[in-house]
């Protein structure tokens, strides 16, 4: 695990890539399609750095961000305000800096939460 080698900034820009393809995995379950090209919301001109966008792929599934926004125990609305604040996979990419353990333990924390409800949105187990 990068992480644990002290690669904090590889942790955080790989992590990123959990949510984002999570989030994609979603939108394909909702739309009861297997690729995400067949998707309304790539068809209808999702693209370039958009793809990426945690916050766009979001807005693609109401019902998942208004839950986020409704989590009365600040769980999960914790979880993507961290993960969407210190997620931005350009700058990321190209950092030749190892990064800070704190918040690379912050951001795996907040991924695991995520994750887990993105899961549990689709009705998988894990």
């Amino acid at each position: 695990m990068l992480h644990d080698q002290g690669r904090w900034t590889g942790s955080i820009y790989l992590g990123g890539y959990v949510i984002e393809c999570s989030l994609k995995s979603l939108i394909c379950d909702r739309e009861g399609k297997t690729n995400f090209k067949d998707t309304r919301v790539f068809k209808q001109g999702l693209s370039g750095s958009q793809l990426h966008s945690l916050s766009k792929l979001l807005e693609t599934v109401p019902a998942l961000q208004r839950a986020i926004e409704l989590d009365r125990t600040n769980r999960y609305r914790d979880a993507w305000n961290t993960v969407s604040d210190i997620w931005r996979n350009d700058s990321l990419r190209y950092s030749d800096k190892m990064g800070d353990k704190q918040e690379s333990q912050r951001f795996i924390k907040a991924i695991k939460v995520l994750h887990r409800f993105i899961l549990d949105q689709q009705g998988e187990t894990s």
